[in-house]
């Protein structure tokens, strides 16, 4: 039997689609290289406009009202069945599974019941913590076909402070805030946590490279919703639910096209079942 494609599951806070492949003067030269490689979704948005019920969609393929998940899981709210993240659906055909950094959908202490048979340990969920780990995981030979969540805390607040690339005098703020020194100094550290959460996903897929395992790996690369600014994260509006999703591998994912049909973060999962040719949960 031909072997499953391995899955890296690349994800980021508070990041939107304000990234270079999306047409924003946010340079990330490596989401613009993967995007040319594989299929950039130009019309997909996130289940929710939170961290955790955005999470919770995607990974169960349940709307949070479905699944449970109306608010932040630091805040009380709890997955109602932990038992219906892709880990257990994938871990039934095979796969072995694994997370490297952020997951925000249930408790520190509850990790163990999303179905991760390694988590894999860190100092912290900082880009510079994150991306070393999962290269090293990519390196060392992992068992085959496995599920690798990677999780950057980027670009959440507080951002990072900005460098020469991101003087402020040359930055525009999003729409709809005012265009004030303020917003534009604000716009600039943005852009230099979007700059390390790139090099970061960048050296995450370096290492996929050089593993030999590119070729026969999906990669989903997405973030959970609007960015940290007035107006958009936590709106129902383009600006709070519409987010980057870059997916490259097999399928036909592939081709540096651009896919302007109306997705999901709730069609992932089913995405997936039929691309590993499996059985799909009766929840989806």
């Amino acid at each position: 039997m031909e072997l499953r494609p391995n899955i890296i599951y690349l994800h980021s806070h508070d990041t939107a689609r304000y990234v270079q492949p999306y047409g924003h003067a946010v340079p990330t030269p490596n989401l613009q290289r993967l995007a040319e490689q594989g299929v950039l979704f130009r019309q997909c948005f996130c289940g929710g406009p939170t961290c955790s019920p955005s999470r919770a969609a995607l990974l169960t393929g349940q709307y949070p009202h479905s699944c449970g998940m109306l608010g932040l899981e630091n805040r009380g709210f709890v997955l109602q069945h932990a038992e219906r993240h892709i880990c257990h659906t994938l871990r039934a055909a095979g796969y072995a599974t694994a997370l490297c950094g952020v997951q925000h959908v249930v408790h520190r202490e509850d990790i163990a019941t999303l179905g991760y048979d390694r988590v894999v340990a860190l100092k912290g969920h900082r880009a510079e913590h994150v991306a070393p780990a999962a290269a090293e995981f990519l390196g060392g030979e992992p068992k085959e076909p496995f599920f690798l969540s990677v999780g950057f805390v980027e670009t959440h607040r507080q951002f990072r402070a900005p460098g020469p690339a991101e003087d402020a005098r040359y930055c525009l703020p999003p729409a709809p805030l005012p265009d004030t020194p303020g917003a534009r100094r604000d716009m600039a550290a943005f852009k230099a946590s979007a700059r390390i959460l790139d090099e970061s996903m960048g050296a995450v897929l370096d290492a996929l490279d050089a593993s030999g395992l590119a070729e026969n790996t999906l990669v989903i690369c997405t973030t959970d919703h609007g960015i940290a600014f007035p107006g958009m994260k936590c709106n129902l509006t383009d600006h709070g639910i519409g987010i980057m999703l870059i997916m490259r591998g097999p399928g036909g994912l592939t081709g540096g096209r651009a896919c302007d049909a109306m997705v999901s973060h709730v069609d992932i999962f089913p995405t997936v079942c039929e691309l590993l040719g499996i059985e799909p949960p009766p929840w989806l």
